[in-house]
């Protein structure tokens, strides 16, 4: 896998205790921007589905010159190739890869992960055979996003699906810094990617435990206000 210069962000000063707990996840948002406080971003733009990281990067050159200044990641909702490469990434058996929860065809996703895991177990030093192995060509698509993303310092915000937390992590392994540069929107429905967020120290803004894209759009509709509400609107609930 190609190399990315990342550089994670710097903190802010002291977020003012009267946000709650929303402080410590604008406070992400503001060093990714640079300052205190927040800006409300003027081009939210969702990222495409692509396949591969350079295609991942080049599509996030193409949302960032366009003026995009902060990316929303929902996620294909495609789960066994993901849980299959957070399974090998974080040695998980595959029932807690998958998680215990109802999560529908419980059992053919269980074996599905087992079977990824055991292809893909060989190649875990080895990021691109490991991407192959898995099937995993979306979530290479979306960490090349992420990783370039970061490199051109504009903040990302996360749902709670397992294709979105593996593309963070694998991210994250491969240039350290680009959790920085990550918003986590919603927790995720368990399993691996619930893993992944904690091995990551990231705590997003709605505890929903959704496993579906739908979190990263819920969590963009409190966004919007809690940085209006930061910068002192008179009205920060207004469309």
């Amino acid at each position: 896998m190609r190399s990315f210069p990342v550089e994670a962000p710097e903190a802010v000063a002291a977020v003012p205790p009267a946000l709650g707990r929303l402080g410590p996840w604008l406070a992400r948002l503001a060093a990714a921007q640079g300052s205190w406080p927040p800006a409300v971003p003027s081009r939210v733009v969702p990222v495409p589905a692509v396949r591969g990281v350079d295609a991942g990067a080049q599509a996030a050159d193409r949302l960032v010159d366009g003026g995009a200044d902060l990316l929303v990641a929902s996620g294909s909702g495609t789960a066994g190739p993901a849980l299959a490469l957070l399974a090998v990434l974080l040695d998980l058996e595959p029932v807690a890869a998958v998680g215990t929860g109802s999560v529908p065809g419980w059992a053919g996703l269980v074996a599905e992960v087992r079977a990824g895991l055991r292809a893909a177990r060989p190649h875990l030093g080895d990021p691109d055979r490991l991407l192959a192995v898995t099937g995993a060509d979306e979530v290479a698509g979306l960490a090349g996003l992420l990783l370039q993303a970061a490199v051109r310092r504009t903040p990302v915000l996360l749902s709670g699906a397992a294709d979105v937390w593996a593309a963070a992590l694998l991210a994250e392994r491969t240039a350290p810094g680009t959790a920085g540069w990550l918003l986590p929107g919603c927790t995720p429905g368990g399993g691996g990617a619930a893993a992944a967020a904690s091995e990551l120290g990231l705590e997003p803004l709605l505890d929903l435990r959704l496993a579906g894209p739908e979190g990263a759009d819920l969590a963009l509709a409190v966004l919007l206000p809690a940085v209006r509400l930061a910068r002192g609107d008179a009205d920060p609930l207004r469309a």
